[in-house]
């Protein structure tokens, strides 16, 4: 071999290598990101209860779906005293709602369809948002359909 194209070899190969390492680092990085999104998620009391509420809602198998409201993820919380009640009600009534909406897209990444409401809705300042289940994309559409129209969001699964 002559040493332009023992050159040539050794750049091709390290720019190869280069860019692996590139790729590899960039994967590294969405899945440490991925991870630490993950361990926020499940540590997020607001979507522990929320989930929680939703279980015992689908365990008593009555309708397809539940509107999320803060007094209601507290009194589903078996087994607190009323003075650790009180005070985690307290907890997730002065949380912002911002911080309760963001809860959605990990409860749709879950299958769950999630119906935001207008803001001027009514007791919209009591239902944070409404989760639904055990129903086609076209019963959904037309029960939320005056909600969507006058602003409502209606969030699919992603799973």
């Amino acid at each position: 071999m002559n040493p332009t194209s023992d050159q040539a070899l050794r750049t091709a190969l390290d720019h190869e290598t280069t860019s692996i390492v590139r790729q590899l680092q960039a994967d590294n990085e969405r899945l440490r990101n991925e991870l630490a999104t993950a361990k926020a998620n499940l540590g997020n009391r607001y979507l522990r209860s929320v989930l929680n509420l939703i279980a015992k809602h689908r365990d008593m198998e009555v309708g397809g779906g539940i509107d999320v409201i803060d007094e209601r993820l507290v009194l589903h919380n078996d087994g607190l005293h009323d003075h650790i009640q009180q005070a985690v009600f307290g907890q997730l009534f002065e949380m912002p709602l911002e911080e309760k909406l963001a809860v959605i897209p990990v409860l749709c990444g879950l299958g769950y369809w999630i119906m935001q409401r207008p803001d001027d809705a009514p007791f919209n300042d009591q239902i944070t948002f409404t989760v639904l289940w055990d129903q086609t994309e076209e019963q959904l559409r037309n029960v939320c359909a005056k909600y969507v129209t006058h602003g409502g969001i209606l969030y699919r699964p992603t799973e």
